[in-house]
């Protein structure tokens, strides 16, 4: 199979950018630690991280056995070969790791000792043939208006992902957390049109939809204070579902009105200001992620703190300052010479 590679809009790679650097941020402390900053970060990025896999998606059926292997094929060879390729890597050479690696929940991936965050490859790859069948069964009973239908039927995922039992050792392939992504996938193929639309509007309107946004993500996490908790999609832990979603949907539209800034200051500013650097770190998420949080927590952040002495949001600023070129560099040797560690086979991609 070939295809030709679509189009990318410039405003989501910016957007992608962001929310890869807070996903840097977020994991400077350690999985047990939960300072305010990281308490705030973890209250949206993930649902953004899926909402913006949305925004990326044109909605098209897969129509017959052929085609549904054909998409099978190319998600599983961007998802699913690079998650056992790293779990393998960043775990301890043992054959007992290999069912924890087949389970593919975050807590089996806990106990194999690899890379926890590894968790979002099986369940994006579950969240994407969940969307797949959605848009398909949406073309078969003739709607109209696919895109727009798509938002209705997130709540039946929602629901299906929240109100699932828990389990102690997590669902296989986090097929609880896969629902909830699909859900926000949904919601972003659905909201594509109306923010595209938005980006468009003066600069004073997107400073005011950044500046509520953020205000209302402010209100929803930092002033909150003790009653926050830390919402952990891996392991299906929202806190209180009110929050959960208000605290989703202002950070989701704070980090896009402000990539929506930066878009138009790119290219209606007074001064020269270019994107070229941004955007090419939203094109590159994927390396970045398989590559940052070892060399963030391993190497940058024990210096960092050596040296620096200041609340610990500083130091996690400047820690993903230093790691995010290092990953980048790593991702960009990779990409030339062993593409497919990164889950990229020319033919197959988008």
């Amino acid at each position: 199979m070939t295809s030709v590679k679509k189009p990318r809009v410039e405003l989501i790679d910016i957007a992608k950018a962001i929310t890869i650097f807070l996903v840097i941020m977020g994991h400077a402390d350690g999985n047990l630690e939960s300072p305010m900053y990281r308490l705030i970060i973890y209250a949206f990025h993930m649902p953004l991280f899926f909402f913006l896999a949305g925004l990326s998606i044109h909605p098209s059926p897969v129509h017959g056995l052929t085609e549904w292997k054909n998409y099978l094929r190319k998600n599983i060879l961007a998802l699913v070969v690079p998650y056992f390729i790293w779990a393998f890597v960043y775990a301890p050479f043992d054959f007992k790791n290999v069912p924890f690696f087949l389970y593919a929940s975050w807590n089996a991936l806990y106990t194999s000792k690899t890379l926890t965050s590894l968790w979002y490859l099986p369940a994006f790859f579950i969240a994407r043939i969940i969307t797949q069948i959605v848009i398909c069964f949406l073309d078969r009973i003739k709607v109209s208006d696919i895109t727009g239908k798509c938002a209705l039927f997130s709540i039946p995922l929602f629901i299906i992902g929240l109100a699932a039992p828990k389990l102690s050792s997590g669902y296989p392939w986090c097929f609880d957390a896969a629902f909830v992504g699909a859900a926000f996938i949904l919601l972003g193929i659905a909201a594509r049109k109306p923010l595209l639309i938005l980006a468009q509007q003066k600069g004073l309107i997107l400073a005011c939809v950044f500046v509520i946004s953020l205000s209302l993500l402010f209100c929803g996490t930092y002033l909150r204070g003790d009653n926050l908790t830390l919402v952990l999609m891996c392991d299906s832990k929202y806190g209180n579902i009110f929050w959960f979603f208000a605290n989703s949907f202002s950070g989701i539209i704070t980090v896009l009105s402000a990539s929506m800034i930066l878009f138009r200051l790119s290219r209606e500013g007074i001064r020269p200001f270019g994107t070229t650097a941004i955007t090419y770190i939203g094109k590159h998420t994927m390396g970045i992620f398989l590559l940052h949080k070892n060399i963030l927590q391993l190497l940058i952040m024990p210096v960092v703190n050596s040296f620096i002495t200041g609340p610990g949001a500083l130091n996690a600023f400047l820690g993903a300052c230093i790691t995010l070129p290092i990953s980048l560099l790593l991702c960009a040797v990779i990409e030339k010479y062993v593409p497919q560690l990164l889950g990229q086979f020319p033919i197959y991609q988008e």
